[in-house]
């Protein structure tokens, strides 16, 4: 079996943009490494699992949600669950609603 040679292997728009300019990237700052390695991990302590059954729609609209943020929809549903049992999740109308009472 023949190994890949990372020189023979096309890139893709992104990527070759990446690889030109990968002099200008810069590490990130000590805590903010230690933050994203403590993100990683803690993605990685998934225990359990849950199956739920929702409407084609709704299905429909959390992929199309993932594919705009680039990251599969499994992953979207985790964080979104994430966020509502840490009370991290944000109703965008309400919080309008705060911003607009606080100004006034």
């Amino acid at each position: 079996m023949e190994k890949n040679n990372p020189k023979a292997m096309a890139l893709d728009a992104e990527e070759q943009w990446y690889d030109d300019h990968a002099d200008e990237f810069v590490s990130a700052p000590a805590e903010m490494r230690a933050q994203i390695i403590q993100a990683a991990v803690n993605t990685q302590n998934k225990t359990e699992r849950m199956n739920i059954r929702m409407s084609k729609k709704d299905m429909e609209n959390l992929k199309a949600i993932a594919s705009r943020e680039g990251l599969p929809y499994q992953s979207l549903v985790t964080s979104i669950l994430h966020k509502y049992t840490t009370g991290l999740l944000v109703d965008i109308n309400e919080a309008k609603k705060v911003l607009k009472s606080s100004k006034a």
